[in-house]
């Protein structure tokens, strides 16, 4: 696709992950989503934690197994709906991830919960 001229076009990693298994951490001021293609693989899963007992910058702390993907993050979006997360992070390059995941209705209002805990901004779709 053709950018306008006053755009500039930004380089962008993508990763998709399908997950089978969803589970919220909640540990005083710390909280975690982890999606995981099976419980306890090692490869296709996304963690995504937050503490609060210090200032973060609004930053979320990002794990795959794919360390391009890992580190300290200010998302610049995500969007949440029943079966799909989606974030956006990162400069030069921008990488974002989408998670296809299943699970319950009172675990995925588990997980809404505990995302717009870390992610005040997150959209629901």
């Amino acid at each position: 696709m053709r950018q306008p001229h006053n755009q500039v076009s930004m380089p962008i990693n993508l990763r998709e992950f399908c997950c089978e298994h969803v589970s919220v951490s909640e540990v005083g001021d710390g909280f975690q989503v982890l999606f995981e293609k099976t419980p306890g693989c090692e490869e296709g899963y996304v963690l995504v934690q937050r503490h609060f007992e210090f200032p973060d910058g609004g930053k979320c702390y990002l794990e795959t197994d794919d360390q391009e993907f890992c580190g300290h993050f200010r998302f610049r979006g995500a969007q949440l709906s029943r079966n799909r997360f989606q974030m956006v992070f990162g400069i030069r390059p921008v990488r974002e991830i989408t998670v296809f995941f299943k699970t319950t209705d009172s675990a995925y209002a588990e997980v809404q919960r505990v995302l717009q805990i870390m992610i005040p901004e997150i959209r629901l779709t």
